[in-house]
């Protein structure tokens, strides 16, 4: 008798295993390291594995912090007190609304009128609110920007600077003038984007940066503001900065943010005394107030005792940041001279090593091999459960071939389920 199969498991099976394998090999890394040249920005040591620090006699040493990469420095030095995988570029969720504030703030006025759109209000992820037709001031959506992060502020922001591509463009202008190499801006929100990333040291930098407009620093330091609603009421929105809301001593702000890509990231900024520290973090694994106070409180009690590890690069002039253009565009030129040039086995430039700047994170040729442990759980999973299927399968066939050749003169087999059986 033949033994009727399972379609529907051997359909779930199949699907179950194209799925993990398809996955497996579309998924790309979470961060990249940066690009050779960039390394070195800030110091070698910054490029080197692991947590750097260098521990002085009275130095405590560091906390566990538990992140994937992080930067804390001194902003009015510069110097870097503390790193771990400064230069790794990864996803930046809401903390690249620092650089957005940075591009768009000197271009207008706080109190100039905006007419939100539909285009603002109908963002996803955090939002303030905004009422298509409703007009606010461009303060109200600087603290719709930075108090509870709202996507919709920063898109409005953007429009009031000119356009959302103008203001990207114009971000990424004022990334390569901080000499934050590691960034590329795709959005003004930090909505994760194919592409767009930063590090630890540029977060670092934007934080350093902001605190030359008052406005942006006063702003972050609010913990509460009434914001435009319907008609004319107002409804208070709050930080979502927890160290400024609890009361750190000292603590400025300055951003927080979250994606699913991202995980939890965050720029902190506080000041004792003389001395100004900030914090950024990025990959965040434990409460996200719980990494910066543990960073900062370290920084303020031991900073005397150490040694840096490197240091916040300044801003270039404007004649340095051409000259940086020009370099980069003969790079670029050289390069592609170079790879063509492959092909008839001669060099564009004999001799002379080249390097390419990465626009952001690559992907692995064979992914499969760096695939997450629960990926292959599902692959597992489905190979379990497809392997007797298909065996119990083979025996059926099997069982109806053997039966064929017991009948004669080409019989037909009756069919069990048939109407005919007697």
């Amino acid at each position: 008798m033949r033994l009727a199969p399972r379609p529907a498991l051997l359909r779930a099976a199949a699907i179950a295993l194209s799925f993990g394998s398809v996955a497996t090999l579309t998924a790309g890394p979470a961060s990249a390291d940066p690009p050779v040249n960039q390394g070195a920005i800030g110091g070698e040591q910054l490029s080197a594995p692991g947590r750097q620090v260098n521990l002085g006699a009275g130095a405590r040493p560091l906390p566990a912090i538990w992140a994937d990469s992080w930067v804390l420095a001194d902003v009015n030095t510069g110097q870097i007190l503390a790193a771990k995988q400064a230069h790794l570029q990864r996803a930046p969720a809401s903390t690249l609304k620092t650089l957005t504030a940075l591009t768009v703030l000197p271009q207008l006025s706080m109190d100039q009128a905006y007419l939100a759109t539909d285009g603002d209000a109908n963002t996803y992820g955090s939002r303030v609110g905004l009422k298509p037709g409703k007009t606010y001031t461009v303060r109200d959506l600087f603290y719709g920007l930075i108090l509870p992060s709202g996507n919709d502020a920063a898109l409005a922001l953007a429009r009031a600077a000119g356009s959302v591509a103008e203001t990207v463009a114009q971000m990424n202008e004022t990334a390569a003038r901080l000499q934050a190499a590691d960034t590329l801006a795709k959005n003004p929100s930090g909505l994760d984007a194919p592409g767009q990333v930063t590090s630890a040291y540029d977060l670092a930098l934007f934080g350093r940066a902001s605190l030359t407009f008052p406005e942006i620093i006063e702003i972050a330091s609010t913990k509460r503001y009434e914001f435009p609603w319907r008609g004319q009421r107002t409804r208070t929105i709050y930080n979502e900065n927890r160290l400024l809301l609890s009361g750190y001593k000292g603590m400025i702000g300055l951003k927080t943010g979250y994606t699913t890509n991202a995980g939890r990231t965050f720029i902190g900024l506080a000041q004792r005394g003389d001395r100004t520290l900030v914090v950024a973090l990025m990959g965040i694994h434990e409460a996200t107030a719980d990494a910066a106070r543990k960073a900062l409180t370290w920084g303020f009690e031991n900073e005397e005792f150490v040694t840096p590890v490197g240091e916040l690069v300044d801003p270039l002039t404007d004649a340095e940041l051409a000259a940086t253009r020009a370099a980069t565009a003969l790079d670029v030129s050289t390069s592609s001279n170079a790879e063509v040039s492959v092909t008839t086995g001669r060099s564009a430039n004999s001799g002379d090593e080249q390097s390419i700047i990465a626009a952001g994170p690559t992907t692995e040729p064979f992914g499969i091999f760096s695939a997450p442990w629960w990926l292959w759980a599902f692959i597992a999973l489905g190979a379990i459960f497809a392997f007797p299927l298909i065996r119990q399968r083979h025996k059926s066939n099997a069982v109806v071939d053997r039966g064929q050749s017991l009948v004669s003169g080409g019989a037909r087999l009756v069919r069990p389920d048939s109407h005919e059986l007697q």
